[in-house]
């Protein structure tokens, strides 16, 4: 059954969505360089140096001397929010111009009035830890994982990713800058660098095609906790004042805990242990805690192939069950 609300704004939703796509449509179509706007093109607060000139009227050629919103986006409501443009050829969206108010705006001039609208969105950058491929859908943000561990990085970037282009070129790029436990900062880990990875999708992996691959975090280096997180490399504009990605942690954990787990468990002979640390003196119980902690794997791994045991201890009362109903049966056959 449709939801009520579905039905009452099922009209808007649908124009709003043919809209959208009318738009997506054109999109996209800067040149022929990045610095070349369209109508219908989406432009990113912090840009310097844009070209609005084919926003003019056609006919007239006047200039454009704003960009207005208008409330609900409808040119007949009144002005939700004026940019003003002293040179259409050379424009820098300013972001306290912009203010919060995102969206469509149309190109005016005083004679012509309205002539095309554009989109201003901001560029955003956002940032997971994952498992490698093809394990994309396990994230591993908060969590502590071996340095056994491939991982990988998912940047999404809606906007950028999908109308930041022109004649099929990608120009942004961004960092992963990790941060290691002792504070140092880099773009290269286990081996692989992670710097100027071009932002040509609205999310893709390090380790799809064509990326710089799966990272083993075998060469990772110490074990602690890591904070990773993207950064705007170009343009110079995003770089300046477009804001990074959230930080994410991970944790790698200490190879040698694993390795002397993995020994406990895989020598049994560990449990007299317990008995040569019982004569020591009281200011060795704190490694008798520890100690207690190491060998609970051991005793957990000596139950684990002696629990058929006791599952053969009864045998002869099951025999002996099996006699006396052998037994109750020749009676009754003699009655």
């Amino acid at each position: 059954m449709t939801p009520d609300w579905i039905r009452r704004r099922g009209l808007p939703v649908l124009l709003a969505v043919c809209m959208l796509a009318l738009c997506v449509g054109q999109a996209g179509a800067r040149g022929p360089t990045i610095s070349d706007i369209q109508p219908y093109d989406t432009i990113f607060v912090y840009e310097e140096g844009l070209d609005l000139s084919q926003l003019r009227n056609a006919t007239t050629d006047n200039p454009v001397t704003e960009l207005r919103k208008y409330q609900n986006d409808n040119p007949d409501r009144g002005v939700a929010r004026s940019i003003p443009v002293i040179d259409d050829t050379n424009f820098e969206v300013l972001d306290i111009l912009v203010g919060e108010e995102y969206g469509t705006y149309y190109a005016f001039n005083p004679e012509d009035g309205e002539t095309a609208l554009i989109l201003i969105r901001e560029p955003e950058i956002f940032l997971d830890v994952v498992l490698a491929n093809p394990y994309h859908n396990e994230p591993l943000a908060g969590y502590a994982v071996s340095p056994n561990t491939r991982i990988a990085f998912r940047i999404a970037s809606p906007d950028v990713g999908a109308f930041y282009r022109a004649n099929g070129v990608y120009p942004a790029t961004i960092d992963i800058l990790l941060t290691t436990p002792g504070g140092a900062e880099t773009t290269v880990i286990s081996g692989i660098n992670l710097a100027g990875l071009n932002v040509s999708s609205t999310r893709f992996y390090t380790d799809d095609p064509g990326r710089p691959g799966a990272i083993p975090l075998s060469g990772i280096g110490e074990p602690g906790t890591y904070s990773v997180r993207a950064v705007w490399r170009t343009p110079a504009a995003f770089d300046a004042s477009a804001p990074d990605s959230e930080p994410v942690t991970f944790t790698v954990a200490n190879r040698v805990g694993v390795d002397t787990t993995a020994t406990a468990t895989a020598t049994p002979t560990a449990t007299p242990t317990p008995t040569t640390a019982a004569p020591t003196t009281p200011p060795t119980t704190a490694p008798t805690a520890t100690e207690t902690e190491t060998v609970t794997p051991v005793t957990t791994a000596t139950t684990m192939p002696a629990t058929p045991t006791p599952t053969a201890a009864p045998l002869p009362v099951v025999l002996a069950v099996a006699a006396l109903g052998f037994a109750f049966t020749l009676i009754g056959r003699r009655r």
